[in-house]
């Protein structure tokens, strides 16, 4: 359904800064993500899967954007990356946390609709705490790069403000990101509800194997006992169901 892409491409946000090498996954993320946001995927189910999508080809130009200015720096020109980084460094981050916030608030509504059109509770109050922590987030996002409130640092020094507002934002993308993958353990499509499992998957399914070890021990009495029981339930339904046409049969029979 495209939920297990979306999942990776996500993921790939969570890059760890080697370096300054972060922006080179977040590139492969908008792009991982694109693709599953795509009509071919995500984009056909929910509007706001494909208005994400239109919003992802912002983000892709503005990662290589990054990247091309890292690039200058790890190549020694380094009076250049200074000379083009003050330049667009306000406009860029104004323009990069608003494109920001526009995909996630595209994402989480169409996360949320697919969800209640499914009836899954939990993953619409999901949604809705993490468009919440999304609206926090950017509002603090804000108060620390754009406005100066002494009274707030006075209170708390900047470094601490600006490592506070980081680690909320790792805890909001991490939250997202389960949100994500719950979608992708609880939502599929219908024609995919009464797939069989793979008799020899690649990776061992856990949960199969720890039905295998608890029916180890099951001597042979057990499972005749197991066996009738199930034969006399499927008989009695049987008998029920006979019982239920015959009556109908015979009010009909009546009128």
């Amino acid at each position: 359904m495209g939920f297990g892409v979306l999942f990776i491409g996500y993921m790939l946000l969570l890059s760890v800064p080697l370096h300054s090498m972060g922006i080179c996954v977040e590139v492969l993320g908008y792009l991982v993500m694109l693709k599953a946001l795509s009509p071919a995927l995500l984009g056909q189910y929910q509007k706001g899967f494909l208005n994400a999508h239109r919003v992802c080809w912002i983000l892709v130009p503005l990662g290589i954007f990054t990247l091309g200015l890292q690039c200058l720096s790890w190549l020694g020109f380094e009076a250049l990356y200074q000379t083009v980084n003050r330049v667009t460094s306000l406009p860029y981050t104004v323009f990069l946390s608003f494109a920001l916030l526009l995909f996630h608030y595209y994402l989480l509504d169409g996360v949320e609709h697919q969800a209640r059109d499914v009836e899954l509770p939990d993953i619409i109050r999901q949604a809705m705490r993490n468009r919440i922590m999304t609206a926090v987030y950017f509002v603090l996002m804000i108060a620390v790069n754009f406005l100066d409130i002494p009274a707030v640092t006075d209170v708390i020094p900047y470094t601490n403000l600006v490592g506070i507002v980081s680690l909320f934002g790792v805890i909001w993308i991490v939250l997202n990101a389960k949100m994500i993958f719950n979608c992708y353990m609880w939502i599929c499509l219908p024609e995919d509800l009464d797939m069989k499992p793979r008799e020899n998957p690649v990776l061992p399914n856990l949960f199969q194997l720890k039905n295998r070890n608890k029916y180890a021990n099951v001597t042979d009495e057990d499972k005749q006992i197991h066996d009738k029981k199930e034969a006399k339930e499927a008989y009695d339904a049987e008998m029920r169901a006979r019982q239920a046409a015959r009556t109908k049969k015979n009010k009909r029979g009546k009128r």
